[in-house]
Parts: C-alpha cells; sequence; structure tokens
C-alpha cells in the first residue's frame, strides 16, 4: 500500500473527513479524477541547471542560482532517472519540458540545459515553455492526442507549482494522471506534501515508483 507521505500534516478531523468523503477511495466526485490508462507518456518537467542545481544542500545551492534545490532535487534523480530507463525499456515514450524564463535573453543559455543525469535521449521531444503548466502555449495537446495517448506520468518539479499545474490541466484535458511520489519534488517541504495531497484527493493517481512500475509492467501483458 502507498505510503502517505503527507499523513504527517492532517489532523484527526482532516483524516476523517478525507475517508467520510470518500476521497481516499475514489476522489473527487464531480468528475473521474483517478485512472491509468494503458498508454501512458512520460512528461519530465523542468529538470534544468539552473532549479537542479549542485547535489549540496539547498542552502548553498541557493547561492549559485536562487531557484536551485540541490540534494532535494538529486534526491529525487536518484529515482527519475531508473524510472525513466525502465519507461524506455517498455517502450513509453518520454517528452520533456524546460522554463524559458523572461529574465533570459538566450533561449539556448547553458542554465536552461536540462541536467545531464536525466538528459533526454536522442529523437525525445523538448518543449520550450513559458509559464506553469506544460499545456499552455504549446503543443503538447496535439502530440498527445496525435500519440493517442490516454494518461501522462509527471516526474520533476516543483511539486507545487509546474507539476501541479500541468497535472490539472492534463486531468481537464481528459488524461489520467500518475504521479510516482519519489520522482516529483519542492523546494519547501510543506509545500511538496500538501500538493501532493490535493493533487491525489481531486486529479491524480499518488502511488510509489515501484508501483508505477507494476502497473506499465501490466500493460505489456
Amino acid at each position: 500500500m502507498t505510503k502517505r507521505i503527507w499523513e504527517d500534516l492532517l489532523t484527526e478531523r482532516d483524516k476523517q473527513v478525507i475517508s467520510a468523503a470518500g476521497y481516499d477511495k475514489e476522489g473527487a466526485s464531480s468528475w473521474e479524477s483517478r485512472g491509468m490508462g494503458t498508454n501512458p507518456m512520460v512528461l519530465v518537467i523542468d529538470m534544468q541547471r539552473l532549479v537542479v542545481g549542485a547535489d549540496e544542500p539547498i542552502l548553498n545551492a541557493v547561492e549559485e542560482y536562487r531557484t536551485a534545490m540541490g540534494e532535494i532535487a538529486w534526491n529525487a534523480i536518484d529515482h527519475i532517472e531508473p524510472f525513466l530507463e525502465f519507461s524506455r525499456n517498455h517502450e513509453i515514450p518520454v517528452t520533456y519540458t524546460r522554463v524559458v524564463p523572461s529574465s533570459y535573453d538566450d533561449p539556448n543559455h547553458e542554465d536552461l540545459d536540462i541536467v545531464d543525469a536525466v538528459a533526454p535521449k536522442e529523437g525525445e521531444t523538448v518543449i520550450n515553455k513559458s509559464y506553469a503548466s506544460a499545456f499552455y502555449g504549446t503543443d503538447l495537446l496535439s502530440r498527445l492526442v496525435r500519440g493517442g495517448h490516454d494518461s501522462v506520468i509527471i516526474v520533476g518539479n516543483s511539486t507545487s507549482g509546474c507539476v501541479r499545474a500541468t497535472a490539472i490541466d492534463a486531468q481537464q484535458n481528459g488524461f489520467n494522471v500518475v504521479l510516482p511520489q519519489e520522482c516529483v519534488f519542492d523546494r519547501i517541504e510543506a509545500s511538496h506534501k500538501i500538493a501532493l495531497m490535493d493533487l491525489w484527493m481531486k486529479y491524480a493517481e499518488v502511488l510509489e515508483r515501484d508501483e508505477v512500475e507494476s502497473w506499465v509492467e501490466g500493460i505489456d501483458e
């Protein structure tokens, strides 16, 4: 059973509300908020140098890039890197996004590069975006429709920002959303946990990485 990493933030009443309203079993009652699908695409959100930074405590990492998350990001990379290889081995397409801040005149600046540990392989798509959601102002929706995909597996950052915005837009466009919780991260622990809980309650399936891999293996059977 999935370990719900946000449980330590909930009051006893919070837990009772979640159970009494059925969020723990069915998610949101207004729409099909949880599902897995049979033809997923992996979305790798903004795994760039200025966001990842060096593998060091975050308070050191922000001295080079104010947006860097340091060891928080690298702890997630320890799971993202093998998950991407697993996905490729099971012929699940992998698509990347890069955020290009308005403060950068050069979209090819090295700060915006995806870090080598989880870099795209030859032929994999990299989508540039200007806002939080990978859907806003991009051709991602067209790519998903053309590929016949019914679900997205989202990894990367930040849980409360670009991951959340992308997950909500994916769900509202009719796609199932799956989040391997070890593969997403945020600079603030409380934001990470609460964002994951909100997504689980209303928009997405939040599972441990090995559970997601078991689902992917089941698709092949």
